[in-house]
């Protein structure tokens, strides 16, 4: 008896009571001959350094082929190599996409025209269970940014993928304002490559991909207010000045200088990308989650959030706000302080049955 299972780009066989795994595209061979029931089978393929390296390698040949003109493989190779909209990405924005386009790889083939508003919903609530709803709207959203592009140079009449409503639900309690509580414990716990990144979020407002490329060259001199941070937000090439607060002046001022770059590893050379450093904070504040040190739901972003939150209890405008965040819009800055604005309200209200 012979069952065959697709997993992943892979064909799982088992034959005469031995498991064989090849790669689905290039009918390579990647593990011949394991005895054990499925789930030992499963097991090894999640921790084999050896099948790892394999079924990378079979992966990256075949991101390397070619794709006749009008096909999904075609546009998505143009998109990645030669399409300055996915040049100017953030690194970490670039991993998501690349994740996205390489779970369509059984469909690379296939031609522009079948990828109409109906198939996409199909292929996301297909995605939403194989993967996670969270991944199926990264996929979607990868798509349509690839296929907005490709109708602004003629390569498709519109794009089908655009209007697509979400697979997953927000999360309410993403990217939320950390407490006072919290920020303390963290700074307090986190060892200076961590701390590094967790100060600048806080009381600058940078997003990540900005704090893991600033340098000391853009923390300069300011007559008003001492010291201030002048750079570019790599998110919008916006130009950003904003005061260094007291509490940031006061922990740069300890810092030894290792590299041009502020935020730095632990071994005092710069983060190798913004996703490095963000990965290593992520895991740092789960770690603390789970021993129960700090919430739910605080994340880098999340000081972002926390930094916007204190100038809209000082009084500072949503225009104002948005500035200081280095955003063009006004409404990024009531979108990251409209919970402040809810609690004005219940002040006020409680405030009016005193008189």
């Amino acid at each position: 008896m012979v069952v065959m299972v697709k997993l992943d780009g892979l064909n799982i066989v088992k034959a005469r009571g031995k498991w064989y795994v090849y790669h689905r595209d290039t009918k390579k061979a990647l593990l011949k001959g394991f005895a054990g029931t499925k789930n030992d089978l499963l097991r090894h393929l999640g921790t084999s350094e050896d099948f790892d390296a394999a079924y990378k390698a079979c992966k990256k040949r075949d991101l390397k082929r070619t794709f006749p003109d009008g096909t999904l493989g075609a546009l998505i190779q143009w998109f990645e190599n030669d399409c300055p909209k996915f040049e100017a990405l953030a690194e970490a924005t670039k991993k998501e996409y690349r994740a996205a386009f390489l779970y369509l790889s059984p469909v690379w083939a296939a031609p522009l025209d079948i990828f109409t508003q109906p198939e996409l919903y199909d292929l996301r609530d297909r995605c939403a269970k194989e993967k996670w709803p969270r991944f199926a709207d990264k996929m979607i959203a990868a798509m349509s940014s690839m296929f907005s592009q490709a109708v602004k140079r003629g390569k498709m009449p519109m794009n089908p993928a655009k209007g697509i409503d979400k697979a997953s639900k927000a999360d309410k309690n993403a990217n939320r304002e950390w407490t006072p509580t919290e920020v303390a414990t963290a700074l307090n716990a986190a060892p200076i490559h961590i701390k590094t990144p967790l100060i600048i979020a806080r009381y600058a407002g940078f997003r990540g991909q900005t704090i893991a490329s600033l340098t000391w060259r853009e923390y300069q001199d300011d007559p008003s207010f001492g010291k201030c941070f002048r750079t570019i937000a790599r998110k919008n090439d916006e130009s950003v000045w904003v005061p260094a607060t007291k509490e940031a002046q006061t922990y740069l001022a300890s810092l030894t200088k290792t590299a041009m770059t502020i935020a730095t590893k632990s071994d005092g050379s710069p983060w190798d990308n913004e996703v490095q450093m963000q990965t290593a904070v992520s895991h740092f504040l789960r770690d603390m989650e789970k021993d129960g040190k700090i919430g739910a739901g605080t994340t880098l972003h999340g000081l972002r959030v926390t930094y916007a939150a204190a100038l809209r209890r000082e009084g500072a405008g949503t225009g104002d706000i948005a500035a200081a965040l280095g955003d063009r819009s006004e409404r990024m800055g009531a979108h990251y302080t409209r919970h402040v604005e809810n609690e004005a309200k219940v002040i006020r209200a409680f405030e009016s049955k005193k008189t």
